[in-house]
């Protein structure tokens, strides 16, 4: 399959408007575009408390550090409870809170 290419998965699947901002910043930041039902399984690891917290900020925001399967990678997520905000992009201090975090 080449690299533009139409991933077939995709045939049928649907990206709500609300969710584009966050899919937009995750190939922005990190050159990832998700699988279908991968952005579901972010969620529901976030609602079930197996997504891991690195930083509870203001109100309910929260930073989680989730793995992509699909891109075999780990990305931070910015959240309100379940719903994701962006993928925040990777710093040294998020690095360092998710080191000191073990």
């Amino acid at each position: 399959m080449t690299d533009d290419a139409l991933d077939p998965r995709w045939i049928g699947a649907v990206i709500e408007r609300g969710q584009w901002h966050f899919h937009r910043q995750l190939l922005a930041r990190y050159k990832i575009v998700l699988a279908p039902g991968e952005f579901s399984m972010i969620v529901e690891a976030i609602k079930d408390g197996k997504a891991r917290l690195i930083e509870r900020r203001r109100g309910r925001q929260a930073i989680y550090l989730v793995r992509i399967p699909s891109a075999q990678e780990r990305v931070y997520v910015l959240a309100i409870g379940p719903k994701l905000i962006t993928a925040w992009p990777p710093t040294r201090r998020l690095t360092e809170l998710r080191r000191t975090s073990l």
